[in-house]
Order: C-alpha cells, then sequence, then structure tokens
C-alpha cells in the first residue's frame, strides 16, 4: 500500500505530517508565503482501493481529504492541542467506518 508522503503540497500550502495512527492523521499546514502555522488537518485514515484511471493502474493506498470531506471525515483546526484531542478521539474510537 502506497502511504501518503509526510510532505505534501495543496492548494498553495505546505502540509506536513506530524502524526499517523491506526484510524487517523494529522498534518500542520503552512502558508509558505508567511512561513506560518495556519493550522492542522485532522482526518480519519483512508484507504481507496485498486483501480484504473485513464489505463493507469493504481494501487491500494492512503487519500488526503479534498475540500468537500471537511465536516464529514475530515477537519481543519487551529490550535494544536485541540488538533491533537480530535486525533485522540478518532483513535479510541470504536466506530466502524
Amino acid at each position: 500500500m502506497d502511504l501518503l508522503s509526510d510532505k505534501i503540497n495543496k492548494n498553495s500550502y505546505v502540509y506536513n505530517l506530524i502524526q499517523r495512527g491506526e484510524k487517523a492523521m494529522i498534518y500542520e499546514q503552512i502558508d509558505p508565503d508567511e512561513n506560518l502555522i495556519v493550522g492542522y488537518e485532522v482526518f480519519r485514515r483512508k484507504i481507496d482501493k485498486p483501480k484504473v484511471i485513464f489505463g493507469i493502474e493504481l494501487g491500494e493506498r492512503e487519500v488526503f481529504p479534498g475540500n468537500e470531506d471537511f465536516g464529514k471525515w475530515a477537519w481543519s483546526i487551529s490550535d494544536k492541542g485541540r488538533a491533537l484531542n480530535r486525533f485522540a478521539q478518532i483513535e479510541t474510537s470504536i466506530e466502524d467506518e
């Protein structure tokens, strides 16, 4: 399985992996122009199944949430302590996704 990179460039931000768990992930969101931490992206760890797109075979892989996923299985949190709490809540949850 392909894991998400420790560093992701998306939507003019840089995302650095803080922690990967069994059920959740947390990335630090940085504005590269200001070199400031904007917030933290906390999300349920999602695995996309293998598929073929335009003739290209993609294996099983972790996926980074899209804009439409926030509020459903991903959250943008400005405070690091609250973000770590949300991460811990997901990790210790017994709900079936």
